[in-house]
């Protein structure tokens, strides 16, 4: 009857596990279709050489691209044009980084595409796009504002010690 006992408890450790592996499987569902819309989003080769070319760095990861580009595309439908327009535009009169803002204010052709660079620049840095009652986040410890200070700040949204412990000045 020991042995019948053991057989019975070792069953039920079993599907407490499977219960559990599937409560977890259920759980994951439902936070996926969170996540379509953007992993969806159509690949930009132009939001990519604009977001290169504007922070300065040759390799962005690519699920930050894929989600910037998806909420900019949720929030105006022809971000992709004027991307392309923008890139096309850049390459015609050889423009760099730094001289974008004034040259693109300068020329009436393109002022509907003179926001574009602040936009985007502000989504990889901040991990936000859109303003107001649009805005979407779709980052914040990957956004590259903190990247570029992560290796001496940590964002104080989480603590990393006891409840405040953020708060003490840096060392």
């Amino acid at each position: 009857m020991a042995g019948h006992l053991f057989m019975v408890e070792q069953s039920s450790r079993v599907s407490r596990r499977r219960l559990l592996q599937g409560m977890g499987a259920l759980a994951a569902l439902t936070v996926i279709p969170a996540f379509p819309s953007y992993a969806s989003a159509p690949e930009d080769s132009s939001f990519t050489k604009l977001s290169t070319l504007l922070t300065g760095k040759s390799q962005l990861p690519e699920n930050f691209t894929r989600v910037l580009l998806a909420a900019f595309s949720r929030i105006d439908s022809s971000f992709s044009s004027k991307t392309s327009r923008l890139q096309q535009w850049i390459d015609q009169h050889a423009v760099s980084a730094n001289e974008m803002s004034s040259k693109l204010a300068a020329d009436p052709s393109v002022a509907d595409l003179a926001h574009l660079p602040t936009d985007i620049l502000t989504g990889w840095y901040l991990g936000v796009v859109g303003k107001g009652d649009n805005a979407i986040c779709v980052a914040y410890i990957e956004a590259l504002a903190n990247q570029v200070v992560a290796d001496k700040l940590k964002p104080p949204t989480y603590a990393y010690g006891a409840y405040g412990s953020w708060a003490a000045k840096p060392l």
